[in-house]
């Protein structure tokens, strides 16, 4: 038997984790001493008001050692091997952790994929996974798999305002320029694991056009990611659905850790190509 065990950043509900499933280690995030752990998307409560009032302060920290060491542990007296997906090395130290929980619990029955992604990417990665397991391949032979196939992963995302990423440290090749002056909108994409610009959109029509435009034509999954009310994310669902007719969309809000980084208004798609 092959465990599954990724980071809090995946982003989806209780039920979804469970019947795949897939055992989650939870990132933190807080403002001084008052410090909260991500769980899954229907059990993180109100966080949105928290972290947004706040205004300043917020921060987050990976997954820790400890955390993985305890789901590894676990998972293997019960006699399962382990394979473990975590969030971009280049946005989280959480990989790392997960590297050094391996080798202090036991690292012939563990492996560790760092993802290059996050959030919808990192959740579609993870249903593949799950299905290369259901399919008899070998814990090596799914981890070298898992890491071609990410190569057919995608994330693309917009913000309302750029001093959530520029405070997190978490911007890669993105003009520090970026403003949201005369209704301008930044492209940001996820790219061999970093946050790069794509560009800019202009109005949220042009937004949404943009965000569409992302997505390649032999998309076979995607997920819309939405901060706030979910109203805010029906037209990129409406748009999505208009250039792939039939094609399931998931729709998940942006879980507590990427908010703070992203801040208020963001909206992304993230998807995977056969």
């Amino acid at each position: 038997m092959i465990a599954i065990v990724t980071d809090s950043t995946i982003g989806i509900p209780k039920s979804e984790a469970r019947a795949l499933p897939i055992r989650i280690v939870p990132n933190s995030y807080g403002a001084g001493t008052e410090i909260s752990y991500e769980s899954y998307l229907d059990d993180n409560g109100d966080f949105e008001r928290r972290i947004f009032s706040a205004h300043e302060g917020f921060k987050t920290s990976q997954a820790t050692v400890s955390a993985f060491a305890s789901a590894f542990s676990a998972l293997i007296k019960g006699g399962a091997e382990v394979l473990c997906l975590t969030l971009s090395s280049r946005l989280s130290g959480a990989y790392s952790s997960a590297c050094i929980a391996a080798r202090e619990v036991d690292a012939r029955k563990i492996a560790v994929v760092d993802s290059l992604t996050t959030a919808g990417g990192l959740y579609l990665l993870a249903k593949r996974a799950r299905a290369l397991i259901a399919q008899g391949l070998s814990l090596e032979q799914a981890a070298q798999t898992l890491k071609k196939l990410r190569e057919s992963v995608g994330l693309v995302f917009s913000v309302d305002d750029m001093s959530a990423l520029r405070r997190g440290g978490r911007l890669g090749l993105v003009p520090q320029s970026i403003g949201t002056v005369l209704n301008i909108r930044p492209i940001l994409v996820c790219k061999h694991g970093a946050v790069v610009s794509h560009g800019f959109a202009r109005g949220k029509a042009d937004r949404i056009r943009k965000l569409v435009a992302h997505v390649p034509d032999g998309a076979s999954e995607v997920l819309v990611h939405h901060m706030g009310e979910a109203s805010e994310a029906e037209p990129l669902v409406k748009s999505i659905g208009q250039r792939f007719p039939g094609l399931r969309i998931a729709r998940y809000r942006i879980g507590p850790v990427l908010a703070v980084h992203l801040g208020a208004g963001a909206l992304g798609v993230a998807w995977i190509s056969d």
